[in-house]
């Protein structure tokens, strides 16, 4: 497949590449290494070869282990599944987990962009996810998360992974609220060439002018780490338990 932020991919929603976001640093997000999407039970045998072609290698299920059941994901033979669900799920439920954290806290949650940056059972989510992203080291070699919609859970994966590679934090907002361009979109095809083009910034930021109120949610995970935290470096190795060497190793794995 060519290299496109929003990847042609008939059976799925919302299905975009990470690659080409600049870092602060003057580096790049390598292409072919992070993709991002919505629901995955739909994709068409031709779907599911493109993503082989691709090198999907992990495929991370945000979702929770009942809609998981409901709405299974249709993969290449050779891709790994996990399930790291992001919201408190009820004990029974199975999922790939190491552990189920305490469920008891006493932080209140005023907000699901707040649970799902403080929340034990969203922290041990996404530290796994940062596990298996360190695991996708070899070249050729793609990871995928994905929630239902491609937006919320998604979403603030999505914010967590690409500061971690140090990109700032405007750039992505102009990803998450991109979510609301595609669903606000009939025509995925011209849009698809829009966001290829060397104008694309300059539409993405006019069209995320009329989604600030959405955007204004990735504010509150963004406020919840530095009201908790005080900074995102904290909150790497405290809550995702993330060493200096293991940030470091994430930066060879997916900048060039």
């Amino acid at each position: 497949m060519k290299r496109e932020r929003l990847l042609n991919i008939e059976g799925s929603v919302n299905f975009r590449e990470l690659g080409g976001y600049q870092t602060q640093d003057g580096r790049t997000i390598k292409w072919q290494k992070l993709l991002r999407s919505g629901d995955l039970s739909r994709l068409t045998d031709k779907d599911i070869q493109k993503l082989s072609d691709y090198g999907v290698h992990y495929d991370i299920d945000l979702r929770s282990p009942s809609e998981a059941s409901w709405l299974k994901d249709r993969l290449p033979e050779k891709t790994i599944y996990r399930s790291y669900p992001v919201y408190p799920i009820a004990k029974n439920d199975h999922s790939d987990l190491p552990q189920l954290p305490d469920a008891t806290s006493n932080i209140d949650y005023s907000h699901p962009y707040a649970l799902m940056i403080l929340n034990s059972q969203s922290q041990l989510a996404f530290r796994t996810l940062f596990q298996d992203m360190l695991k996708n080291d070899q070249p050729n070699q793609s990871l995928l998360f994905h929630c239902a919609a491609g937006k919320d859970r998604t979403g603030v994966a999505g914010f967590l992974i690409l500061t971690a590679l140090g990109v700032d934090y405007e750039t992505i907002k102009q990803d998450y609220i991109l979510t609301n361009i595609v669903y606000s979109t009939f025509d995925q095809d011209t849009l698809r060439k829009r966001l290829q083009n060397d104008k694309a910034e300059s539409f993405v930021n006019q069209m995320n002018a009329a989604f600030q109120v959405q955007g204004d949610t990735l504010n509150v995970a963004n406020q919840a780490i530095m009201d908790n935290y005080g900074s995102y470096g904290k909150y790497f190795v405290q809550a995702m338990d993330l060493s200096e060497h293991d940030l470091t190793d994430l930066r060879k794995i997916y900048l060039e």
